[in-house]
């Protein structure tokens, strides 16, 4: 979920008990395991630190993000290494800061590089082919909240889609880049949208193709955040989102069919040039917020306030880090202290979608964020197919051709594998 973005640093995990009313069809984490690569004894290639983002091509090749090297690893169907990609640097296919990858079928990929404010593009043997901006060029500091957004592979090559920037967090970074004299991000989609990105030329060309519901707020939304009051100001606007409102979550089918969940109702919904094609649910009602569920979100939130930011302040050329550390932590507690609650806990926390059609749909977790929820599964026709326990796997990192997923698991040390297994028969076409 999002409400750690729109906290900043505030992680809020709540207490409340197991959704009820459904009557699920158990489905079974024995997954056979078809390659591994990471650990101890790994080769320099799979010599893994820590968990970057990953994603299959249409044959099957697995690309993973190794943010400590600044590359990527592409390995093949059986588990070896075909190339790495790129390194770190400013040229043409360097890498300065690797927030995501995004595959498509036939191989050739995108990478959204934080310190490029744009995509870089590649072909499908690993070659760069050019840098896409997210605007153009006005040879100042950019600080381009794009960085952050959620994005998916398109249809066909040069297509993403691509959820808006969460609308605090955008204007946050347009009063950072005043405050720094440099031009403001222009208004563009916020996080009820999908746009369909175009790559074709030299700045990114985006268009709407889908924009949910919007739960209602009281008072004044959007508020201004003044660039020089940035810490308080932007506090206050964190306080606009009551806890727990319905979120966009969604995902891409094989077509661009997009599936996605706006409600707090057990609501899927499949949608295609603005046209429904299929609505997915259960018999889950949403769980009602109490008092003692806001009373332990509020206690949890301000725990992890004062756990991030514990220790001693950086340094930083230019800026009083001390004071500005004083003012978030009297920001944080101001805007916990304030903080509104949506009447009921939506029933949806992801979507994610497999290259045959397939749906899965994480529930909202009843215990924390940091344990996922019960996993149901749908078939490509809509009809439900099982429902996956808590203790497991959980959701791939990627899924695949022919079911295979992909998974980063951790040894008794704490280091990295990169696991891949194949999906049962039942789970796959």
């Amino acid at each position: 979920m999002r409400y750690f973005t729109r906290a900043i640093a505030v992680l809020i995990p709540v207490l409340f008990p197991p959704l009820l009313g459904a009557q699920d069809v158990p489905l079974a984490w024995d997954f056979p395991e078809v390659w591994r690569a990471g650990g101890l004894d790994a080769p320099l290639w799979a010599q893994f630190t820590r968990r970057g983002e990953v994603a299959f091509d249409g044959s099957g090749n697995l690309y993973v993000v190794d943010g400590e090297a600044l590359h990527i690893v592409k390995v093949g169907p059986d588990g070896s290494l075909i190339t790495t990609i790129g390194r770190g640097g400013q040229g043409p296919g360097e890498f300065g800061l690797i927030f995501d990858v995004i595959v498509w079928p036939d191989g050739s990929f995108a990478v959204n590089d934080g310190l490029r404010n744009g995509l870089q593009l590649f072909n499908a043997d690993g070659g760069f082919e050019r840098v896409v901006r997210w605007r153009p060029a006005t040879g100042q500091m950019d600080l381009p909240s794009n960085m952050l957004r959620t994005m998916r592979p398109g249809p066909h090559p040069g297509i993403l889609y691509a959820q808006g920037t969460d609308a605090t967090v955008g204007r946050a970074f347009s009063a950072l880049a005043e405050l720094l004299g440099s031009e403001p991000e222009e208004e563009r989609a916020d996080e009820h949208m999908i746009e369909e990105l175009d790559l074709a030329g030299d700045v990114v060309a985006g268009e709407a193709v889908l924009e949910t519901w919007r739960p209602p707020r009281p008072g004044s939304p959007n508020a201004e955040i003044e660039p020089d009051d940035l810490i308080m100001s932007m506090m206050r606007t964190v306080a606009e989102a009551p806890v727990f409102e319905p979120e966009l979550v969604w995902d891409v089918l094989p077509g661009g069919a997009i599936a996605y969940a706006d409600s707090s109702t057990y609501t899927v919904r499949i949608v295609r040039n603005g046209a429904v094609l299929n609505t997915l649910t259960r018999p889950i009602d949403p769980q009602p917020v109490t008092r003692a569920i806001e009373a332990g979100a509020r206690e949890e939130a301000l725990l992890a306030a004062d756990s991030v930011l514990a220790g001693e302040d950086p340094e930083i050329q230019g800026f009083d880090m001390a004071a500005m550390q004083r003012q978030a932590r009297a920001a944080m507690r101001e805007s916990i202290e304030n903080m509104t609650f949506y009447p009921e806990i939506p029933d949806i926390a992801e979507i994610r979608t497999t290259p045959d059609g397939f749906v899965w749909v994480r529930r909202q977790d009843p215990v924390t964020e940091d344990n996922d929820g019960l996993i149901d599964v749908f078939d490509p026709e809509g009809g439900y197919v099982g429902t996956f326990p808590r203790d497991g796997l959980q959701l791939p990192g990627a899924f695949g051709p022919d079911g295979l997923v992909a998974y980063w698991e951790t040894d008794d040390m704490d280091i990295p594998s990169i696991v891949v297994y194949r999906l049962p028969a039942n789970l796959r076409r």
